[in-house]
């Protein structure tokens, strides 16, 4: 009886935890706004987390692109409650001088409901925002996008 019952709850716990990480399946977006240059130039960074789900769990890719930036990685994505963590699994196509090691915590994202309304909270690990005064961590930085589909109805 207590075998059965310790299989069953292992089971009811991956369960969860699969649940958990579908959840966070989509598009989340952050800007950076750093200013301009003394010589004029903009400096803007774009960031966006990809998660999907793919035959051997959850992956996301992680890119950042803009002024003096091209970041490109992708992660094995773990939920715990939640929160959501990145850790670095390779690079992308497009990536220049980052340098991660596999298994190495990128960041984490955190759902958290202040006053009826759901926010992501990010925590930053060797993943950093490029514009300094972004650091800090427990703060609303990426947002989920809606991703419009392509296909035309018929």
């Amino acid at each position: 009886m207590r075998k059965t019952f310790v299989i069953l709850t292992f089971i009811f716990s991956l369960a969860i935890a699969a649940r958990a990480q579908a959840d966070w399946v989509g598009v989340y977006e952050f800007a950076e706004d750093g200013g301009k240059t003394a010589g004029g130039s903009a400096i803007f960074i774009s960031h966006q987390i990809e998660i999907r789900k793919t035959d051997d769990g959850y992956l996301a890719t992680i890119t950042s692109n803009g002024y003096q930036t091209s970041r490109d990685v992708v992660a094995s994505v773990k939920a715990n409650g939640a929160k959501v963590e990145f850790y670095f699994e390779s690079f992308g196509e497009n990536n220049s001088l980052e340098t991660y090691a596999e298994g190495d915590l990128l960041l984490a994202l955190e759902r958290k409901t202040v006053k009826n309304k759901t926010e992501i909270l990010t925590y930053w690990s060797k993943f950093k925002p490029v514009i300094t005064a972004n650091e800090a961590n427990g703060k609303v930085y990426f947002k989920k996008i809606e991703v419009k589909s392509n296909q035309t109805e018929n």
